[in-house]
Order: structure tokens, then C-alpha cells, then sequence
């Protein structure tokens, strides 16, 4: 009597994982597809009012999905939802969810994706719950407010290359109306759709007052648009301050791949988060000396922002969790 109920004990622990799938199936489609999405976080922002904004993507088995603004404590207490829709805007209706930034006077920075090869920046007051337009101008990757809303820097994808550094102003983009010289090298930061032998890659700025930090390729000159053999990866990538006061520039230190920036609030020091292929983690650089310390492992790093005492920072580990750390 024993033994037999011994094999239905048995026999019923081999069902149950067979037994709970059924029921699953059987439970429909829609149960199935929530345990395979897949959750993707991109650009947190940590706002002045303490909450860490961040966009929240669940792609489904189908590939489709749509961004949302979602904000956590740093301290993991608290987690939801902000804004679940793009807000309709006189300049950009239905748009979609594209990227953060950091707004003016510590607000939100919100880009908006609209059709036409559009984008629309916003700034969002969580107090209010209001939006105040910035800027509408061509399909954007990035902004660097400086200045409140009065002028910036963007990152736009153009002919030459994927990345391409722009000025900001009176809520319009434009070209740098002359090349820059840096390294004994004289080239093109905007990536125009002409004359790409005077272009090089530049992407991620990041701003303080009158100094602009991005990260260049130096050896993209003359190559764009980079044939398929060649990639991004394969390039040395520097760290580089613009001064916009005296129009110039100067390579602060080579880093190991490509980076997303953010500059400290006091202008010290330079995070670096790499997120190339072959080496990823965060770096700290110091602005004035040039020395680089690894202050974060990971293989992919992506999307820095200081807290607003310079103290501490979080990024995003291979678009899947936000990470916090102290600023060293």
C-alpha cells in the first residue's frame, strides 16, 4: 500500500510542470506571451524632486511595443507608472515616446517621436503635470540643455553618419557654422548630408554652462559613411571638451569604446558609461587631468545620470535594470 501511494506521489510530481503548461495553454494566448515579453529600460533621468524617471518598454512576442515613463526611488521603496501616452501636442499629434534628458530647472525632458521624421522636446513638471514645448525641429537621439531652455546641444543622425553634434537654439537645431580643431585634426561635429570627407562620428553631449563634453572618432575622418565592413566599435573613440566661449576643443582622454556622458554638476568630472562589444562598465573621468578610474563593472553599460548632489549616479545594465552607484 505504501509503495503504490509512493509511485503516485511520484508519477504526480512528473505531471506538474507538464499540467501547469497545459493549463497555461489552455488559459490563452495572452498568458503565454506575458511570460515571454520582454522588459527593456532606457534613459533614466535623476530629477531634481529625488525620483529616478526612466522609459519602460515591454515588447511582445510579436516585436511590438511601445515606451512608457515610469519612475523609481533610488532606494527601490517605490516604483510606477507616470505618463503611459505621449502627450498630443500642437506640433507632434500621436507622437511616441523617444527619449529623457534633463530639463530645465531640475523638470523632466521629454522627446517625442512624430511622424515626418520629426521630433518634439518637451519639458514635464511632475509637481504640475504639465508640459511646456522646447524645441521641434528634425528626427533627434539626444539633448544637453544648458542655460534652462535657451540653448543646447542635440545628437542627430545625418547622410555622413549615425551621429552628428548640433547647436540648440530659439527651439530650432542648426550646424556648427565652422569646423572645430582638436588633436592637430580639423573636421565637421555636424555630420552634414554633404561633404562627408570633413565629418567625423560625434555622439552622446553632455553640458554645463558654456562647456560642451561628447566623444568623437577621430579615425572616422575621411570614411564616412562607414562602409559595412566597419564598425563603430572598431574606432577609437576619444572623450572631448568644446569650450563655447573661445570656440575651442581639446581631447580629454581616450576611452575603451563607445559611451554614453554625463557631466557632474560641478563640472569636475566626466561619467563615461561603454557600451561597445569588446569592453563595457562605467568610467570616471577627471575633467582636468585626463585619468580615467573604472568605477563600475558590467558588460553593457548605457545612459548616466548624476544625482542632483553630484554624490551618486545610476545607469542601465544591458536595457534591462537601473543601477546605482557613488560618484568617486
Amino acid at each position: 500500500m505504501g509503495t503504490g501511494r509512493s509511485h503516485v506521489r511520484t508519477l504526480r510530481t512528473a505531471l506538474t510542470p507538464v499540467l501547469v503548461l497545459a493549463v497555461i495553454l489552455l488559459g490563452g494566448c495572452g498568458r503565454v506571451t506575458g511570460l515571454l515579453d520582454r522588459v527593456s529600460l532606457f534613459h533614466p533621468v535623476w530629477a531634481a524632486d529625488g525620483w529616478v524617471y526612466y522609459l519602460r518598454e515591454v515588447t511582445s512576442t510579436s516585436g511590438s511595443g511601445v515606451a512608457e515613463v515610469w519612475r523609481q526611488r533610488p532606494d527601490g521603496s517605490a516604483e510606477e507608472p507616470v505618463l503611459t501616452r505621449a502627450p498630443e501636442v500642437s506640433t507632434c499629434e500621436a507622437g511616441l515616446f523617444s527619449f529623457l534628458f534633463a530639463g530645465p530647472g531640475g523638470d523632466l525632458g521629454v522627446a517625442l517621436e512624430c511622424g515626418g521624421g520629426e521630433t518634439e522636446l518637451l519639458s514635464y513638471s511632475p509637481a504640475d503635470k504639465t508640459f511646456e514645448p522646447l524645441a521641434s525641429t528634425r528626427f533627434l537621439v539626444d539633448a544637453a540643455l544648458v542655460h534652462g531652455a535657451d540653448r543646447g546641444f542635440v545628437q542627430a543622425p545625418r547622410e555622413c553618419g549615425p551621429g552628428g553634434i548640433q547647436l540648440l537654439a530659439d527651439g530650432k537645431a542648426y550646424e556648427f557654422g565652422s569646423p572645430v580643431t582638436v588633436g592637430g585634426a580639423t573636421f565637421n561635429l555636424s555630420g552634414g548630408d554633404t561633404d562627408c570627407e570633413s565629418t567625423v562620428l560625434a555622439r552622446s553631449p553632455a553640458a554645463l554652462g558654456d562647456r560642451l563634453f561628447f566623444i568623437t572618432a577621430p579615425d572616422s575622418l575621411g570614411r564616412l559613411p562607414l562602409p559595412p565592413e566597419v564598425s563603430p566599435d572598431d574606432l577609437t573613440w576619444h572623450l572631448t571638451e568644446w569650450d563655447v566661449g573661445s570656440a575651442t576643443a581639446r581631447f580629454v582622454t581616450e576611452l575603451p569604446g563607445i559611451a554614453d556622458l554625463a557631466v557632474s554638476p560641478d563640472g569636475r568630472s566626466v561619467i563615461a558609461a561603454v557600451s561597445s562589444d569588446h569592453v563595457g562598465g562605467v568610467w570616471s573621468v577627471d575633467v582636468g587631468t585626463g585619468k580615467k578610474t573604472r568605477i563600475a563593472d558590467g558588460a553593457r553599460a548605457h545612459d548616466p545620470s548624476f544625482s542632483p548632489d553630484g554624490k551618486r549616479f545610476v545607469y542601465v545594465e544591458g536595457f534591462k535594470r537601473l543601477r546605482f552607484a557613488k560618484a568617486r
